[in-house]
């Protein structure tokens, strides 16, 4: 880049201490614009002005009743957030509200997965609350956001580490337009070599005297099968209510997910669930019943 070019660039960069009303300002823009008038542009529109508005990459967003997140606006899961905070439905919504409902009073929730958060924020404001929270997301930016939203929270404990097979350091294909998408599964154009921790789920258990878990989601684009392998013992211990997308595995990979005892169910995207594995793909997600389970 020339120096000229330098120059023009930095004559738009609005001073620092504008960075946190320009900020608050696209919010407001993007809640007009999207939450009020109902009209599409406004998150196309933050999305590229924060390529080169840095006061757009760490963006306030209070959520009652969870914290305050700070949003990289380049990065598509940070609307969901602010769809969550001006109380749109996720598209997601009614394998949160299975989720929820098969959460005993009390529960423990595993969030194997976590990107910018927005499950965990979903259970902290849900009117049947955990006892505990466990947040597991590896990735840098994405997890910024989640560290950020749930500082110092009662129920909410983050942990900057992906859970697998084993203990090691892995390369994850980091997508910061998108960061839902990151992957160990497959490239990513635009994708951007990350390095993260990987740890043995039931080891972290061990290590941190976690309690076991009554309900696990888990998304991680693929790496299922390693989550599954790590967690063996915890799973065949606690019989927990399962959750994860499927989209990335085979049938014979989704098979080979089901403990013993377990009934496999897929949602379809109405929110029915059926155990007829040729739908599953009409639905993202599937669920995983232990033995003697009902809804809570």
């Amino acid at each position: 880049m020339t120096a000229g070019k330098v120059a023009r660039l930095d004559a738009v960069r609005p001073a620092p201490m504008l960075r946190p009303m320009l900020a608050r300002a696209a919010v407001r823009f993007y809640n007009f614009v999207h939450g009020t008038l109902g009209l599409p542009g406004a998150g196309w529109l933050l999305r590229r002005l924060a390529h080169f508005l840095p006061g757009l990459r760490a963006t306030p967003l209070p959520l009652a009743g969870v914290g305050t997140a700070q949003l990289d606006l380049r990065d598509l899961a940070a609307y969901s957030l602010l769809n969550f905070s001006l109380g749109e439905p996720d598209n997601h919504q009614r394998l949160l509200e299975l989720m929820v409902q098969a959460l005993p009073v009390g529960g423990v929730f595993w969030d194997v997965g976590a990107n910018v958060g927005l499950v965990s924020a979903h259970f902290a404001r849900a009117a049947k609350t955990p006892s505990v929270i466990h947040a597991f997301e590896p990735v840098p930016g994405p997890r910024r956001t989640l560290e950020s939203l749930f500082v110092g929270h009662a129920v909410v404990r983050v942990h900057p580490i992906g859970l697998g097979a084993q203990d090691e350091t892995l390369t994850i294909q980091y997508c910061p337009d998108s960061s839902s998408l990151n992957s160990l599964r497959r490239a990513l154009p635009g994708g951007q070599p990350v390095q993260i921790q990987i740890r043995r789920g039931d080891t972290v258990r061990a290590e941190l005297g976690l309690p076991a878990p009554h309900v696990i989601k888990v998304d991680v684009e693929g790496f299922e099968p390693e989550v599954f392998a790590g967690l063996a013992g915890t799973i065949a211990e606690a019989r927990p209510v399962i959750f994860y997308e499927h989209i990335m595995l085979s049938d014979e990979q989704v098979r080979a997910l089901t403990p013993a005892g377990y009934t496999l169910r897929f949602q379809l995207e109405d929110g029915t669930l059926v155990e007829d594995i040729a739908r599953r793909m009409e639905g993202h997600n599937a669920v995983l019943w232990p033995p003697g389970h009902a809804l809570a």
